[in-house]
């Protein structure tokens, strides 16, 4: 089904900015880079082994698309040095780890002050951050979602993951429910009713992640008020229960509604986000008391916040009005049933551009990974068939237009950010060409925790050139003729004639960055090891 699209003007990423439609770019040939340059952008770095050196807490990089340089790094809020009586610790309500685990995940920029907001998934905490990367003030997701409290639930089942701005100013926090290898709450039975000698049934699996009806009735989307930084309402599993709605990762608005990425859904669920919004979640202000008997409840509103180290005491899951109306689904599996084993572990981060052209990372398999197809067992489903790409469906479509073959080198995708083209990227083709106009383009930025563009194969499973560890970020042209595997031969497989890229033919026709940031690989050459999670474009830098 298509849809016409209504308006030139559609709210993207934060909810508060828009798309440029006819904005245009001036001076390009005088200033040799694009004028119309939005922004850095700033990536979760979840410091996991063996994509990292070690093992680390996490921490948040800000990177420069005009130099390539990194900019400041978010350090990890609940580290050796944080007070456990003071804010960020939650003033020692045992909620939070401290010291402990940051292990980020959502990052957004835009705030109230230009504040910035960081999902910990280790913690299931939510910080705010002034602009320099200086911590104020923690909120703990824990006690609502029944998690246990302290060391005891890092990491524990359900977790937060990606962010967005709504457009009336609130937060959206995307809860995910589902059994992971890393989580000590997963299910110890698998749906065939199999165990594993280590007790997590998604060891079962590969990846080691699973789904259940269960746990896709309890991811959410939780809404947050900016400046208490309570959950004062959330979005839950729609009435008709679609199995297409699991554990969510991102989130992106438009003139249509709210869009949520499921990660083990293969799907973006458009969802009403003005429907059942409750009195005191319509904006940031809103929850003030207008009348002297609306300042009363207002004044003791604030009161039970001030008093209360939890939010249950404030607001409670589960009430059938908070029911999310999916207006439509965008389906990245058509064809197939909704609870087919080739959704698991698909999508993550996704956007759009300026004319509203849905961009989102997608890990399909070149055939789908059964329970106990794990490496090192017969018939084990091996990343030799992996196929990552990124799926780009076109304004109003229910299904992928068309797909962006990434190299089998570029592995693990996690974030996705369009974006103008960086200085780094216009410098890369050339610069912006005798017209001015060359560089005058959205391109995209991709995260990935093993990125080795251009590697070549050697005939090892998986290739070993091709998975060396360590992540990083490419930009690539979003331009059919670039990037679009127009020859068909980006499959992933380890077939093929003799390639530019190197020999085997796996290469051929598969997407190449046109400026590349991060990472420790053999194209880059840089020393940094990182694990990415989500990647977000900050439109207020922090301070250098």
């Amino acid at each position: 089904m298509k849809r016409v699209k209504q308006l030139t003007s559609l709210a993207y990423g934060l909810g508060l900015a828009m798309f440029a439609g006819g904005v245009a770019a001036h001076g390009l040939d005088e200033v040799g880079q694009p004028a119309c340059l939005e922004a850095n952008f700033m990536m979760a770095d979840a410091m996991n082994a063996p994509f990292a050196a070690a093992n680390g807490p996490g921490q948040v990089l800000e990177v420069s698309i005009v130099t390539g340089a990194r900019g400041i790094t978010v350090a990890n809020p609940f580290g050796g040095s944080a007070d456990p009586n003071g804010p960020v610790c939650e003033n020692g309500s045992g909620n939070l780890e401290c010291p402990g685990p940051f292990k980020p995940t959502g990052v957004l920029s835009g705030g109230l002050n230009g504040h910035a907001f960081i999902t910990s998934a280790g913690q299931q905490a939510l910080t705010q951050f002034h602009r320099d990367g200086t911590p104020i003030r923690t909120v703990s997701y824990r006690p609502l979602l029944g998690n246990p409290t302290g060391p005891a639930g890092r990491g524990s089942l359900p977790r937060p993951l990606g962010t967005q701005m709504m457009p009336n100013g609130n937060i959206v926090q995307a809860i995910c429910d589902a059994n992971f290898f890393n989580a000590q709450n997963s299910d110890a039975v698998s749906p065939l009713g199999n165990t594993h000698p280590s007790g997590n049934a998604s060891n079962l699996f590969f990846p080691p992640v699973y789904q259940t009806a269960e746990r896709s009735a309890n991811s959410r989307l939780l809404v947050i008020d900016q400046e208490t930084m309570q959950v004062i309402d959330e979005y839950s599993q729609p009435e008709d229960k679609d199995p297409r709605w699991t554990c969510m990762a991102g989130i992106a608005f438009s003139e249509e509604g709210m869009g949520v990425s499921m990660f083990h859904g293969a799907a973006i669920a458009m969802v009403d986000w003005k429907a059942g919004i409750e009195k005191e979640s319509c904006g940031v202000g809103c929850n003030k008391a207008k009348t002297d008997d609306d300042k009363k409840k207002g004044h003791r509103r604030e009161e039970m916040r001030d008093e209360s180290d939890d939010n249950d005491d404030i607001f409670e899951l589960g009430k059938s009005k908070n029911r999310a109306v999916v207006t439509r689904w965008i389906d990245l599996r058509p064809g197939k049933p909704a609870d087919d084993p080739s959704r698991r572990d698909s999508l993550r981060a996704w956007g759009y551009d300026e004319d509203g052209t849905i961009y989102v990372t997608d890990r399909e398999r070149s055939r789908d990974c059964l329970e106990g197809e794990v490496p090192g067992t017969p018939g084990g489903c091996n990343p030799s068939v992996f196929r990552q790409k990124v799926q780009v469906v076109d304004w109003g479509d229910d299904f992928p237009s068309r797909t962006i073959g990434l190299d089998p080198g570029v592995n693990v995708i996690a974030g996705i950010r369009p974006n103008r083209m960086s200085a780094v990227a216009c410098d890369n083709i050339g610069g912006p060409g005798p017209d001015g106009t060359a560089c005058d383009v959205e391109t995209l930025l991709i995260a990935a925790s093993a990125f080795n563009p251009g590697c070549a194969v050697t005939g090892s499973v998986p290739p070993a050139e091709c998975f060396v560890q360590g992540g990083g970020v490419g930009e690539y042209s979003i331009l059919p003729e670039d990037a679009d595997a127009q020859d068909g031969t980006c499959t992933g497989e380890q077939t093929g004639a003799q390639s530019t890229y190197g020999p085997g033919g796996v290469n051929s026709g598969c997407a190449q960055p046109i400026a590349t940031y991060l990472g420790r690989n053999n194209v880059t050459g840089s020393t940094d090891f990182v694990d990415p999670r989500m990647l977000m474009v900050i439109h207020e830098a922090f301070v250098q």
